[in-house]
Order: C-alpha cells, then sequence, then structure tokens
C-alpha cells in the first residue's frame, strides 16, 4: 500500500511526486512503519501485536484508520487474514491435540497428546450454533444411567441379530 502526497487542495497529486527530488524520508519511515503493520496484522490477527512490530501507537492507528480509506481497507483485509490463521491453528490444536512432554526427576520419562475439549466446545459452538442450543449437561449420575441403558440396548440388539443369522443359516 503506497499513498501519494496530499496537495494544498486536499487530493492526491502525481505530478507534485515527480517535482521533488526524491521522497521524503520522514513519509517513507511512515510508510514502512505502516506497511509492517499490515503485514504482522495479517499473520497474528492481533492489533497490539502488529503495532509493536512496526513501532507505531495503538491510538496513531485507530485514528489513521479512521482518516484513510485506503488505509481502512487494508486493515480489515488483513484482520480478516490474521483471524482466519487463528482460526485455523485452533481448529488443528482441537482436532491434532498437543504434544506434551513428561518429566520426572529432571528426566523426559514420556510424551502425550492432550486435547483441549473447551477449545473444540467453543468451535463446535462458532460453526453449529444448534450445538451451543442444546441440551444443558446431564449430571453425573444420568450418564451412568445412560451409558446402562445404552450398553442393555446394544446386548439386546446383539440377541437379535444373532437370532436373525441363525434364522436365516436354518432356511433352505
Amino acid at each position: 500500500m503506497t499513498i501519494k502526497p496530499r496537495t494544498a487542495a486536499g487530493g492526491r497529486d502525481s505530478a507534485s511526486v515527480r517535482d521533488r527530488k526524491g521522497p521524503r524520508p520522514v513519509a517513507n519511515a511512515l510508510q514502512e512503519k505502516l506497511n509492517t503493520f499490515i503485514e504482522f496484522l495479517a499473520r497474528t490477527g492481533s492489533v497490539s501485536q502488529a503495532a509493536e512490530a512496526a513501532d507505531l501507537g495503538r491510538t496513531q492507528l485507530y485514528e489513521r484508520r479512521r482518516t484513510h480509506k485506503r488505509f481502512a481497507e487494508a486493515w480489515t483485509r488483513a484482520l480478516s487474514l490474521g483471524v482466519d490463521r487463528l482460526h485455523d491453528n485452533a481448529m488443528q490444536r482441537a482436532l491434532e491435540g498437543e504434544e506434551r512432554q513428561i518429566v520426572r526427576g529432571g528426566e523426559l520419562v514420556a510424551t502425550e497428546r492432550r486435547f483441549n475439549d473447551g477449545l473444540m466446545k467453543f468451535l463446535l459452538k462458532a460453526h453449529k450454533p444448534e450445538f451451543a442450543a442444546g441440551a444443558a449437561a446431564a449430571s453425573e449420575s444420568e450418564q451412568e444411567a445412560l451409558a446402562k441403558r445404552l450398553k442393555a440396548a446394544s446386548r439386546r440388539l446383539e440377541a437379535h441379530r444373532a437370532r436373525q443369522a441363525e434364522k436365516k443359516a436354518g432356511e433352505p
């Protein structure tokens, strides 16, 4: 994103850029910082981190976004890319878990993969709103009762299948 300087009348004038003997150093330095901000915003999705990387103040950046349409558009695109990347990373962590080291006595004894159920629930709620509107979580006793009923239903289904197989085997 390169922005041309404003003329006295307030508009952009490419001739005024050609008449000078090169761009102003301060304008170039600011433009480089703004480009860095946009680049880091697209990478991280974090205004604070991008501002720090560009060595610019958040207030200054928000003001510029308010007053410069092209900068605001670049900001919006970059933020969208950054948030998409965060979402992709969260989805990957929810599906694949995280490898964690188990250390005892200062020595690595094993590793284990841990999954973040809270992250999984958050992503499900974001992508499937009906999941969030579902029934309240069952109590432990309700879960145990349901597990017993499911086991009993499974045994009945197996018995039914066995009877069907016997019938089929006995038919000519």
